[in-house]
């Protein structure tokens, strides 16, 4: 395997995965979570000396991002990783099984979906695909993340982009038309510190997020005749993202899915930066 050396690009990269495990984790339950970037020749060093089965996801890119990532941890590693949202005093499993490894799967794909929104609209695109079971090593290294928490024994999830994907990354990160690589959540909270920031007294407000499936104008008379059992369709196809709706404000979209037995959105695209900022305005 190829040991890249690490550029603007692939910082980026690894950081965009450690901004995502750390929210979704967070919201899965972790207490003291912590996160750290790890250098390519260290992840590689540990992926050789591995002696437990590998556990791999696979990840298609597209739009402006092309090719495929994986992301590599041992068997036992993905087995915890899987069970963060079982709480301690429940029966756990004790073996890497169907389900397991489609919970650990799961989050990461929620974390890919944060991933494509930090990039922005129509640049990149990661979707899980399933993982040839001869396929497994990645082509090359980029990097990896270290994840330790409260009653949690660290794990280490390795980065391995295709040739094509790095090739992809880099044309982003040297793209003269404007910034391309995916901006620091941190960002959208950034401001001064000390005394004269008022912002911190609005950082905490709860505001009202609905998901919109689509729209249409009805008639009154349709609207004083309607009854049980009646269908009425809407201004869009099944397969075009909702948007998420915050304070009545489009913010973002995305794909219906099911999480924790409740609707919920997968990010696919989100407004810049200075739209959702207009929210400390509403």
């Amino acid at each position: 395997m190829n040991i890249l050396t690490a550029t603007t690009a692939t910082a980026s990269l690894v950081e965009s995965w450690r901004e995502s495990l750390t929210t979704v984790l967070t919201k899965a339950g972790l207490q003291a979570l912590t996160i750290e970037s790890v250098d390519a020749a260290s992840c590689a060093e540990r992926v050789a000396k591995l002696t437990d089965k590998h556990y791999c996801v696979v990840l298609n890119a597209s739009g402006r991002l092309r090719g495929t990532l994986r992301l590599l941890m041992s068997e036992p590693e993905a087995l915890q990783l899987s069970l963060v949202r079982v709480p301690e005093s429940s029966k756990r499993a004790t073996q890497l099984d169907e389900a397991q490894r489609g919970a650990a799967a799961e989050l990461l794909n929620q974390s890919a979906g944060i991933v494509s929104a930090l990039w922005g609209p129509g640049v990149a695109k990661l979707d899980i695909a399933p993982t040839p079971a001869d396929d497994v090593d990645p082509e090359t290294i980029c990097g990896g993340l270290r994840v330790s928490a409260e009653t949690f024994t660290p794990i280490l999830i390795t980065l391995g982009p295709s040739s094509e994907f790095v090739e992809s990354l880099e044309a982003l990160a040297g793209d003269p038309s404007g910034k391309q690589l995916p901006e620091s959540s941190t960002a959208l909270t950034h401001r001064p510190s000390g005394p004269s920031s008022n912002l911190d007294l609005l950082f905490d407000v709860q505001l009202e997020a609905t998901i919109r499936f689509g729209s249409r104008q009805l008639l009154l008379r349709d609207i004083l005749s309607m009854s049980p059992g009646a269908a009425i369709g809407l201004d869009r196809e099944i397969n075009e993202p909702a948007d998420l709706l915050v304070a009545g404000r489009l913010v973002a979209r995305g794909e219906v899915v099911v999480v924790d037995g409740n609707f919920g959105l997968r990010i696919t695209e989100v407004t810049s930066s200075n739209h959702r900022a207009e929210l400390l305005h509403s």
